[in-house]
């Protein structure tokens, strides 16, 4: 989750479909992105990932390390501005 100050957070679950109190991982993070999503894992190395937009409508993707971090974004997609929303 991005708080609208910029800092990001990421919520570890339990098991049993609790979370875990949230983890502050970034701070000034991602102001030009306007959605996020956590599409788990779509690099097929068995660690989540996330996508982003920005307002220009490029679309990137953060590869999840598998320790709650994530390597630098690659751009995988651009003109995406003329849509509401990611799912």
């Amino acid at each position: 989750m991005r708080h609208k100050d910029g800092t990001l957070y990421r919520y570890d679950g339990l098991g049993n479909g609790l979370l875990k109190d949230r983890v502050k991982m970034y701070t000034n993070w991602g102001a030009s992105y306007n959605a996020i999503v956590g599409v788990g894992d779509i690099t097929g190395d068995g660690k989540n990932d996330l996508v982003l937009r920005d307002t220009g409508g490029g679309l990137y993707r953060y590869d999840g390390k598998g320790n709650g971090s994530f390597a630098p974004r690659v751009k995988i997609a651009s003109g995406w501005q003329g849509y509401k929303g990611l799912f």
